[in-house]
């Protein structure tokens, strides 16, 4: 064992306590260092780079755009939390998401889960200050929690009842690191084992404690909900944790990767055409710039060139096959396969095109919705706010639409009585409440005007 073993060995032992050691959850934390790799774009070197030689390796970073194309189908248009007719449960809520930047704190969230299969909010009491011109309050900080440092505990007969959470990190303290770990776990009450509330116990680990994990506080938690929420990327029905959406796109990437390194390898090799000579005698130069001539002398002297006599359309052809493959794997779609239909396309033309994205992205709605309406419960829990339920979430249509398509069905469906002004109003992005008083301010203007013009008329003016 060399110096280098030595120091590692030690450093684990203290960094790293034995449960960490654990294989399976060694192998997860392994799997998730790959994915966020892959996600910033550091793949595998797929040629090996010889000495002195050029590096002719090519990582295109198709992990990276899946995942934020999906991002942006589920949240670029942002979200709106409704409560229904509970207005201060309504104005609490945007409160506190306003107070937290709610679109950008669940675009990191969702990246997170994206990237990790499992995502995690977690709520801190009075965090956060909302600001007035009459006063400032204090509302519970939303904290997106990295992944990668979280492990659930369930209950070995059912997987949807968490038992505990563990997050495991290490911050630098001066000089030296150390570990802290933050265990939230579920309190029950004797045989009947109904949940009291949870206790949040927080541990560090240094040279100091010789290793050994030392309790630094214990603070309980008196509700029957935990202060921190998780949900699954997409559905994993044998285990707590959910899939991601590169998981399964890792391989193809990299064999696309070897076979785009590989087409620039040959390019980089025969882009230039190789100059040979034959039967030359005493040629008058050796070398020769490009807008020089090399003379022989011989009569049957001859220079030609080697140039290559394909243009890698079968190299090219597999390329464009894996990379599609690679977007149908992930169910997401390739604009560059659709360019030159999208002046064509209908509304119905493309949703039947991003089908399988559309029905990706609704159960990504289903996961999120569900752990976003379940906050909303447990904040208005927290504020002691009567309400029924978390209420409900409003998405936006992930897809552009043609604006002269749906006038038109909403005028046909308006002339049919099927459906009020106010429907068709809210159909097209309008708040009816607002609108109908304008329309009749414009009413009351234009009914005063024509007055004023029949008075003028009347005096000869």
């Amino acid at each position: 064992m060399g110096l280098t073993d030595v120091i590692r060995d030690r450093l684990l032992s203290w960094l790293l306590p034995e449960e960490y050691m654990d294989p399976v959850l060694r192998e997860r934390l392994t799997s998730y260092s790959l994915r966020q790799q892959y996600y910033q774009g550091n793949y595998r070197k797929q040629l090996r780079i010889k000495p002195m030689q050029a590096d002719d390796n090519i990582g295109l970073n198709f992990s990276g755009l899946i995942v934020d194309r999906s991002i942006s189908m589920l949240l670029g248009n942002g979200i709106r939390f409704d409560l229904g007719d509970n207005q201060p449960a309504q104005e609490y809520i945007d409160k506190v998401m306003k107070a937290n930047k709610i679109n950008i704190l669940l675009h990191k969230a969702a990246q997170y889960a994206s990237i990790y299969g499992t995502g995690y909010l977690k709520i801190i009491p009075g965090g956060a200050e909302v600001r007035s011109s009459t006063e400032n309050i204090f509302v519970p900080r939303l904290v997106a929690v990295d992944p990668y440092w979280v492990r659930i505990a369930t209950d070995p007969e059912d997987i949807e009842q968490v038992e505990s959470y563990t997050f495991r990190y290490n911050i630098a303290s001066g000089d030296e690191q150390v570990a802290r770990m933050e265990v939230i776990s579920r309190e029950k009450a004797g045989e009947t084992e109904e949940t009291t509330g949870w206790m949040i116990s927080n541990y560090k680990s240094n040279r100091a404690t010789a290793g050994r994990w030392e309790m630094i506080s214990q603070d309980p938690w008196d509700y029957e909900f935990a202060p921190i929420i998780h949900w699954q990327n997409l559905p994993q029905p044998s285990d707590v944790y959910g899939q991601s959406d590169i998981e399964d796109v890792i391989e193809p990437q990299d064999r696309y990767n070897f076979v785009s390194s590989n087409i620039s390898k040959i390019i980089r090799y025969h882009a230039h055409p190789k100059t040979w000579g034959r039967g030359a005698a005493n040629p008058t130069k050796v070398s020769w710039g490009a807008d020089e001539m090399l003379m022989y002398q011989g009569d049957n002297a001859q220079v030609s060139n080697l140039e290559m006599q394909s243009d890698l359309t079968s190299s090219r052809a597999y390329a464009l096959d894996l990379r599609q493959s690679i977007f149908d794997i992930s169910r997401t779609v390739d604009l560059t396969s659709i360019s030159d239909k999208i002046g064509a396309l209908t509304n119905f033309g493309l949703r039947v095109l991003y089908q399988d994205a559309l029905s990706k992205n609704g159960t990504k709605q289903e996961l999120l919705g569900e752990a976003l309406v379940e906050l909303v419960h447990r904040l208005l829990s927290m504020d002691t706010i009567e309400h029924a339920d978390g209420g409900s979430i409003v998405w936006a249509d992930p897809l552009p639409v043609d604006e002269v398509q749906e006038i038109s069905a909403v005028e046909k469906d308006l002339n049919l009585g099927i459906v009020s002004k106010k429907t068709a109003s809210t159909k097209r992005g309008y708040d009816w409440d607002d609108e109908e008083q304008r329309i009749l301010e414009d009413k009351t203007s234009d009914n005063n005007m024509g007055s004023l013009i029949l008075n003028a008329f009347n005096k000869g003016q």
